[in-house]
């Protein structure tokens, strides 16, 4: 079989470099950085996120637990001033942890990759549109959270921003939400592997005493620091309605790219896993894997029209919307579990 480019070493490019590999394609990743796990600056990190790792990694091909793939017992909310405590198990909640670490995800994938027969070249940047008319049909792009790529395969994207930090903590995953005055989106810290993780993201740029303000909610409200923020931005394809999409000329999309972060809370873990087998189906089988996507982004239109509502809305009835949401979903968990991951594109097909 003729060899398979897959352009980035992140979750939905080694997902799909081994599906590919395992039938029977030669399978390449090349890769901007100069190892899997991605930038050194943001990980060691942990993405809490809708999963059920064992339908899933049935789905995928490969085993998804502990200590990448851990259950979230805890999960804790501050909403405009609320505090609100449940179990994170009904929503499916997993820590995953990210980075170069040998507990990762990306390290249980590069693995899994080696052993199928994939090759890594590292450093190659897919730096223009002649880079990319180089890469032969039916190269997988996969590059995240890369404006440029976006840019290059004309793309609509959605600007993020935020910023990162990390540092030790022990004791099981817990996940803990902020929602205030001064977010768009979130502000979130979670745990696992003995490593801590938080996160200020937001579809605008994050000032700095806005991250002043959390940053003293964060030690007040759970007596946790970190020494270090860092700043970040990126890109996702939530721009418009009629983002997701699996091919851009005779090359196919995965994760970001594809359009497969959720349009109402940016989640990106899930989707990018399912998106990268997808991507792999549609080496051999274009018509197949264009119904499975269809499938799997069925409820995109739902959830972004329903986000662009919430950013219409003034503060106040953002604040008495989303303590109601909190309310039910924390005062009736049975009642309302399984609610958030169905945002998630293609979480139901698992």
């Amino acid at each position: 079989m003729a060899e398979v480019i897959v352009v980035g070493a992140g979750l939905a490019g080694m997902v799909a470099a081994i599906n590919c590999a395992r039938e029977g394609h030669q399978v390449r990743v090349l890769e901007a950085g100069e190892r899997v796990g991605g930038s050194p600056d943001h990980h060691p990190g942990v993405d809490t996120t809708p999963m059920k790792p064992g339908p899933l990694g049935r789905f995928l091909g490969v085993d998804l637990g502990p200590p990448s793939v851990t259950p979230t017992p805890v999960m804790r909310a501050y909403v405009f001033g609320r505090r609100y405590e449940a179990d994170g198990t009904g929503q499916h909640l997993h820590a995953v942890e990210r980075g170069a670490r040998s507990t990762s995800l990306e390290s249980r994938l590069y693995q899994a990759a080696t052993e199928s027969g994939v090759s890594f070249e590292f450093g190659w940047r897919l730096g223009s549109r002649g880079d990319l008319d180089g890469l032969p049909p039916a190269s997988i792009i996969a590059t995240g959270l890369s404006a440029p790529v976006f840019e290059m395969l004309d793309i609509p994207y959605q600007d993020v921003y935020g910023h990162v930090a990390n540092g030790r903590y022990e004791g099981p995953p817990v996940t803990i939400l902020w929602e205030n005055d001064d977010t768009r989106d979130y502000c979130y810290f979670s745990n696992s592997n003995g490593i801590s993780f938080a996160l200020f993201f937001d579809r605008r740029p994050v000032a700095k005493d806005t991250l002043d303000r959390w940053t003293e909610q964060l030690w007040e409200q759970e007596g946790v620091s970190f020494e270090t923020w860092r700043e970040f931005s990126g890109a996702v394809g939530v721009k418009r309605p009629d983002n997701a999409r699996l091919f851009a000329g005779n090359k196919i999309l995965a994760g970001a790219l594809a359009g497969m972060n959720d349009p109402m809370f940016l989640f990106g873990v899930h989707a990018a896993l399912i998106s990268g087998k997808i991507a792999a189906m549609a080496v051999d089988n274009r018509g197949e894997a264009e119904r499975l996507f269809r499938n799997a982004v069925r409820i995109y239109r739902y959830t972004w029209a329903a986000r662009k509502m919430v950013e219409l809305q003034p503060l106040w009835m953002r604040r008495a919307a989303l303590r109601s949401f909190m309310y039910l979903q924390f005062r009736y968990p049975r009642a309302f579990q399984g609610l958030l991951p169905r945002t998630i594109p293609g979480f139901h097909l698992v």
